[in-house]
């Protein structure tokens, strides 16, 4: 799936006054069109082209007469294997008719004629096409089936999954410009109802850029930060797998307030956002302040935002690599931070992942993106998660740092007893079973020195999710755990012994509130406040 996030670029600038065009306007990728308010276009078609990293582009605060059809031709990804030959894309409807089907979108009606272009563009396996909206329900994409759903209503401001055959085909989206504020309902779905693999609440939705001009992401921000989860108030846009560099981990590049501040969204673009998860429901507003003409290259060429003190530490084997980063802004503290921490996509569904966690009040999901205060540069200890399986070689690294020369970066195995300084060179292990989750790996940064690290308690990670109480890493022996009240009453008392170190007690018996738990096996003692919600 390829995205089209874009930076600032000089573009031509056409300003219609009064026009009257009787045959078919066109306007090429790269050019763009601004209809002042009390001005109007008028022609029998205008039809609007792009290619893989360029766009036409049409702000309309005029008017354009009802007879006039604009016609969208959308660059879409190929079909095929992400990071490799296509792999899809995410779109959405830059322009729209009030009655959009998929029918009518598969075989688009221009001047009474049916067109199959779409219908012979689009991949498709028996009657289900490579094209449909995401499913929170299933955390999937659905295909949609041409001919169960062809009179399902395709929206503005909803992102699709889509693909062509072959490279350089375009997809028509045939209608109307917006010029209003458009809004998309998301969703989350209560685990209890529709309980995926981890427990956690599905909040992933897929919307998209509704006008065919690029969209200020900043200003999405803005506007939508505080309907966001707390831990990805971000824009998550899906690479393909075929971008790499700052803000980028996995298949996805994300843009929030630390990181691709500069990426503007591309017309007809699709991306991911998490609905706040303490709501069954959010509305997503798009409104026509967020509309600009800045755009350069293609989003998956991209570039790296020039950010002050950061480390992007990778793990890789012989079958890939995946990243995650770790930032440090007088914005931030240790706990999450909405709109500079970013928790991965799709943590469950990955084969080999790296991926930190909150220092405080984590629930236990990994971090693609964690930013912590400015003062802990000086000296902090980052838990990591790994995943991967038996007998993969692994090596780990510094992929990119823009921390000061005197801040020195280990990397901590507490299996193996060893702290490697990575500033110095990598540190290759090979799995002996399958990993998963944190507990062995740890990233000390700061001025101390090797002989001042550690490995006492803070090995263990404690925090609650979901009306259980967790606890992570290695236990030395077996150990007495104690659930306290805000009043002090002992509400839990149990034992975990050795050999795990993954673990969980089920909290469901306790009501929402504060809770005070306290581990102790005579070797390691930890008490934590937790918050069941």
């Amino acid at each position: 799936m390829k995205y089209n996030f874009i930076f600032l670029l000089s573009i031509f600038c056409l300003n219609l006054d009064a026009q009257d065009l009787s045959s078919t306007m066109t306007v090429s990728p790269g050019t763009s069109v601004s209809i002042t308010s009390g001005t109007e276009l008028t022609a029998y078609e205008l039809n609007l082209k792009s290619t893989s990293d360029s766009f036409a582009c049409v702000m309309l605060d005029g008017t354009i007469t009802d007879g006039t059809l604009v016609n969208y031709d959308r660059y879409v990804n190929v079909v095929g294997t992400p990071g490799v030959n296509g792999g899809n894309d995410l779109v959405s409807l830059p322009v729209k008719t009030d009655a959009a089907t998929f029918n009518n979108f598969s075989l688009y009606n221009t001047d009474g004629t049916i067109s199959t272009a779409n219908y012979n563009y689009m991949p498709r396996s028996g009657d289900l096409y490579a094209f449909g909206p995401y499913s929170n329900v299933t955390d999937s994409y659905i295909n949609y089936d041409g001919i169960v759903d062809a009179s399902l209503s395709l929206q503005r401001a909803v992102g699709y999954r889509a693909a062509t055959k072959l490279n350089g085909q375009t997809l028509r989206f045939s209608g109307t410009i917006s010029k209003n504020t458009e809004t998309v309902t998301i969703t989350t779905i209560d685990p209890i109802i529709e309980p995926d693999t981890t427990g956690d609440p599905k909040n992933w939705n897929s919307v998209g850029n509704p006008y065919p001009t690029y969209l200020n992401s900043t200003l999405f921000l803005d506007e939508n930060l505080a309907v966001l989860a707390e831990d990805a108030a971000g824009i998550y846009g899906y690479n393909s797998g075929t971008q790499s560099g700052t803000g980028t981990v996995g298949n996805f590049t994300i843009i929030n307030r630390l990181v691709n501040i500069g990426l503007n969204i591309t017309p007809g673009q699709g991306f991911l956002v998490a609905n706040d998860f303490t709501a069954a429901s959010s509305v997503i507003s798009f409104t026509p302040a967020m509309r600009v003409f800045s755009g350069s290259d293609d989003f998956i060429l991209g570039r790296s935002d020039n950010v002050n003190e950061m480390v992007r530490l990778k793990a890789e084997h012989a079958g890939g690599d995946f990243a995650t980063e770790i930032y440090f802004n007088e914005n931030s503290t240790q706990g999450v931070d909405r709109g500079y921490d970013a928790k991965l996509f799709g943590e469950a569904s990955l084969s080999f992942s790296l991926y930190s966690e909150l220092l405080e009040d984590s629930e236990g999901n990994g971090m693609a993106i964690q930013s912590l205060g400015s003062t802990d540069l000086s000296s902090v200890r980052i838990p990591l998660g790994l995943k991967a399986s038996q007998g993969q070689q692994i090596t780990f690294s510094i992929e990119t740092s823009t921390l000061p020369t005197s801040a020195e970066v280990y990397l901590e195995d507490n299996v193996e007893n060893t702290y490697t300084l990575l500033n110095q060179g990598d540190y290759t292990f090979t799995a002996d079973t399958a990993i998963s989750g944190t507990g062995r790996f740890y990233l000390n940064i700061g001025d101390a020195t090797l002989s001042l690290i550690d490995n006492d308690v803070t090995t263990l990670n404690l925090y609650a999710a979901n009306h259980k109480i967790f606890v992570k890493g290695e236990l030395l022996a077996t150990t007495q755990v104690n659930v306290y009240d805000t009043l002090g009453r002992v509400v839990i008392s149990s034992n975990i012994v050795v050999g795990s170190d993954s673990n969980e007690i089920d909290a469901s018996q306790l009501t929402t509130g504060i809770y005070i738990v306290k581990l102790n096996n005579g070797v390691q003692e930890l008490t934590k406040k937790v918050i069941l919600k």
